[in-house]
């Protein structure tokens, strides 16, 4: 049987603070291209407006820049909280598909998750932290359905993001099915849109 890159990494996920959300940027702007990048304003707006759908990956045994454990002094607070090396952030819209619109505000009544970013810091890259990810924002996601026991509050249908070629491997990986190419701009390059049917 096959281990997960994940299996010698002490991982938790949990919903980011306000607090939380300029290191959340940080990592943005250092893994994307800058005409990809969500703004720190867009960060702090989509968080205030859907707290719930901002999913933090933390490493309570940070690793060194050479896949190392790091060997260093750390707070109280540090060692319980651990080192953001990932995250997800998602808005709702009430479109069946991504659009510049879908993606531009955020619908609490809408049956789509948006999935803006997916992304994991440097040093953590190809490790399988990505995958673990999505696929415990998905298992997440599929909990607030669960969880549900009032008429009035939506139901979670899909969860829907673009990508380009070269990552659709890793959502296939996660279930997303291919929708094909998105008609949403964002940089020089094509998108392709995905998406995953909660049940």
């Amino acid at each position: 049987m096959i281990q997960p890159r994940t299996k010698d990494l002490e991982l938790q996920y949990k919903v980011l603070s306000a607090a939380e959300v300029p290191s959340a940027h940080s990592i943005e702007a250092a893994e994307y291209p800058e005409s990809e990048a969500g703004s720190l304003e867009n960060f702090i707006a989509r968080q205030a407006a859907a707290p719930r759908l901002f999913l933090g990956c933390f490493s309570l045994a940070p690793i060194g820049s050479q896949g190392n454990q790091l060997q260093q002094e750390t707070s109280d607070d540090e060692k319980k909280r651990g080192l953001l090396v990932g995250y997800i952030v998602s808005t709702q819209a009430s479109d069946d598909h991504l659009t510049h619109a879908s993606m531009s505000h955020h619908d609490p009544k809408g049956s789509s998750v948006c999935i803006h970013s997916v992304c994991v810091t440097g040093a953590y890259q190809r490790r399988g932290i990505a995958t673990e990810m999505l696929k415990e924002y998905l298992k997440y996601l599929q909990s607030i359905n669960d969880n549900i026991s009032s008429d009035s509050i939506t139901r979670l249908e899909r969860v829907l993001l673009i990508t380009h070629k070269e990552r659709i491997g890793l959502y296939s990986g996660a279930g997303f099915e291919l929708v094909g190419p998105s008609a949403v701009e964002h940089g020089p390059e094509l998108w392709y849109e995905m998406v995953y049917h909660l049940t």
